[in-house]
């Protein structure tokens, strides 16, 4: 009962409250209860705390509707790039199918079949994305975005398989440029042709003939040999009935022989390139005179030169048409 007692008079008890304002105003003065002043600050710390309740939850949405904001801003710069990257695939595209076109290749379109899974959107399925983009982006749907970046990185690694596969075209044909013989080996005049005929050896021996598996030509001793084509040296030294001779693998099924050289200037294991000098010209071997004897090899069966091999002048011509003659 004391306690109460004493408790009641505690919250009875008046305070009093001065404001002193500046010497233009008088003071004011204002006196309450302990338990009225108790009262006013647990109201004013409800208010307090009720209000910036409030005003916490419109400033949530202020952000979120901000943020809201620059995410269809971002969504419409998103579907923007998304047109351009597509245009410039559309370009890409185009340019794939002109390169092939030139090069002959059949366009992998083709290639794949009426059967292959495809897919991407269509024109109508863009146009229909830029109608709801200029709306309101965020009527789009997310698989819709789904299906559109999907159908950009699936035609990006289509073309860039494309391409890669012309460059490997590119680059291997002219590797087999490289590696087709395109050139005289050396010079002189042709004395003996591809094909059929009556050796001078053999007709003096009394045989019947031969088939000549590449061309002679004929000139000074010691004149320069030269490689028709890049390759690898298989074979340089000694052969039965060629002489001193060189053979050289130029890759893709194709070699050339250099036959009755009197010196040879590479080794079996040396790479050669087009136009180098690789020996002199000589009469070793079965040899009648100072000539080449040239044969170029595909799949290992002899092919006539001549298919290589271009006319380069008058004396060439004639020289051509007198061996025809034998």
């Amino acid at each position: 009962m004391n306690l109460k007692k004493s408790l009641k008079e505690l919250l009875n008890r008046k305070i009093t409250v001065i404001v002193i304002p500046t010497a233009a105003f008088r003071p004011w003065r204002w006196q309450c209860t302990i338990a009225f002043g108790m009262f006013c600050l647990v109201l004013w710390s409800g208010v307090t705390i009720w209000a910036g309740f409030i005003a916490g939850r419109h400033v949530d949405y202020w952000i979120t509707k901000a943020d809201n904001r620059v995410m269809l801003a971002k969504m419409g710069y998103l579907a923007g790039e998304m047109e351009k990257a597509r245009d410039t695939l559309d370009v890409a595209k185009a340019t794939d199918r002109q390169m092939r076109v030139l090069l002959g290749l059949a366009h992998r379109e083709d290639l794949l079949g009426n059967n292959t899974a495809v897919g991407g959107p269509t024109a109508a399925d863009r146009i229909s994305l830029r109608r709801l983009l200029a709306i309101d982006p965020a009527s789009v749907r997310q698989t819709d975005w789904h299906r559109q970046i999907e159908a950009l990185r699936q035609e990006s690694m289509k073309r860039l398989a494309s391409f890669q596969e012309i460059g490997w075209y590119i680059g291997n044909q002219r590797s087999l440029l490289h590696a087709t013989p395109s050139m005289w080996p050396t010079s002189g005049q042709i004395t003996s042709l591809f094909g059929y005929r009556l050796s001078p050896i053999q007709r003096a021996e009394g045989d019947q003939g031969e088939c000549h598996s590449g061309v002679d030509i004929a000139n000074r001793p010691d004149t320069l040999i030269y490689a028709t084509a890049n390759g690898t040296v298989r074979l340089a030294g000694w052969t039965s009935g060629y002489g001193q001779a060189i053979v050289i693998d130029h890759g893709y099924g194709i070699s050339t022989l250099y036959g009755h050289t009197s010196k040879s200037l590479v080794q079996a294991g040396d790479r050669v390139t087009r136009g180098q000098v690789i020996a002199y010209m000589g009469t070793t071997g079965r040899s009648t005179g100072a000539h080449l004897h040239y044969e170029i090899r595909r799949s290992g069966q002899p092919v006539n030169p001549m298919i290589f091999l271009k006319v380069r002048s008058a004396e060439d011509l004639l020289g051509y048409a007198q061996a025809a003659g034998r």
